[in-house]
């Protein structure tokens, strides 16, 4: 199933609301290959870390709900190895907070 921009939009809003932070804690992407992206090039732990990543329904509309995220409400764009398959699944993750 693939999401459209406002539905990935309230996903991702959901997601900060229920794991609680300042949008500025968060990070978000696109990738071809997600899963890769993400425990593979980002190496986020699957059982310790926050995440998710939603289908959009093409490449530009997971670019709109990057754009929107990013530029409104300050989240991190983060752009793993971009490759050359059109980026079209949406990630999201709680960036990690080191310890002091």
């Amino acid at each position: 199933m693939n999401y459209s921009v406002q539905q990935i939009k309230f996903e991702c809003f959901s997601y900060i609301k229920e794991f609680g932070a300042r949008m500025e804690d968060w990070a978000i992407g696109a990738a071809s290959d997600p899963e890769s992206a993400l425990f593979g090039e980002l190496a986020l732990d699957r059982a310790e870390d926050v995440w998710m990543w939603k289908p959009a329904l093409s490449p530009a509309a997971a670019l709109a709900v990057i754009d929107f995220m990013t530029s409104r409400y300050r989240l991190e764009r983060t752009t793993p190895n971009p490759g050359t398959t059109p980026a079209r699944f949406v990630f999201l993750y709680k960036k990690r907070m080191l310890a002091a």
